[in-house]
């Protein structure tokens, strides 16, 4: 059964000592009761279970997406057809926690999975104007047959054009928004916490998180893998990562009409 979140006055409470950031200064972009933002690298409580942020979540009845009705409503059960990952172990780790085990409006998932892996929820939300304008029916990066492509809010790519699995996940990502939400927030966290580390080039550049901060800061790591979602390479301050900046100043999805 799908969690749904109960309303407690206990975890709001609790809420005030599990969503900053601790003793990692810059990787809070926002630091209030009630919002989740990014939790430091290497955080030992990280993941936060399923039912903790299903009631930690704050009730938002606000949905401008009605169209993703369904889909936030559906829980979906495994094996998900993920890619193997027989490599990155870390995160192979952390994708066997990815549930989807929530259901809520649009943007009370995308709390729910901010909470989860202790991404930045704004942050979510604006990288989801730019991956799908929060639309679980997008589809992307289409190439051939079906299931070559991108989908959902966050556009997890399936396979690519040659048919090769990628991520994985089709046809369960286009069909729950929370496991879509799910998996990217443990994606974005693997990198966060320099699980694709290895000592070769790939994805740090032959540093580990720890050596990239310690000479730009956290906020610079944070930043670069919300770009390396979209690119698959660490290019600090690429176009992409510029554009979730500002449509997360702007705010767009609080604008009218969104």
């Amino acid at each position: 059964m799908p969690l749904i979140r109960p309303v407690a006055i206990a975890c709001a409470l609790a809420l005030l000592t599990m969503t900053g950031c601790g003793g990692q200064p810059g990787t809070s972009l926002v630091d209030r009761p009630g919002y989740f933002s990014t939790a430091p690298s290497h955080s030992k409580d990280i993941p936060r279970s399923d039912s903790y942020c299903a009631s930690a979540v704050t009730p938002n009845s606000w949905e401008p997406r009605p169209d993703n009705n369904q889909a936030n409503h559906t829980v979906v059960s495994p094996p998900h057809n993920w890619a193997p990952e027989n490599y990155w172990t870390k995160w192979r780790d952390k994708r066997d926690k990815v549930t989807g085990n929530f259901t809520g409006t649009t943007t009370e998932i995308i709390q729910w999975a901010a909470c989860k892996w202790g991404i930045d929820e704004d942050t979510i939300r604006a990288q989801a104007v730019i991956e799908s304008y929060w639309h679980m029916s997008t589809v992307g990066d289409v190439c051939g047959p079906e299931g070559e492509g991108s989908y959902g809010l966050l556009q997890i790519k399936n396979e690519d054009c040659s048919g090769a699995v990628v991520h994985g996940g089709y046809p369960h990502t286009t069909q729950s928004t929370a496991l879509n939400v799910d998996w990217y927030g443990a994606h974005i966290r693997a990198c966060y916490d320099g699980d694709f580390y290895d000592g070769g080039p790939w994805l740090y550049d032959g540093q580990t998180v720890d050596q990239i901060a310690a000479q730009h800061g956290w906020d610079y790591v944070f930043w670069t893998c919300v770009g390396a979602h979209f690119s698959g390479d660490w290019s600090p301050g690429q176009p992409y990562e510029l554009q979730v900046r500002q449509i997360l100043a702007d705010r767009t999805w609080e604008k009218p009409g969104f």
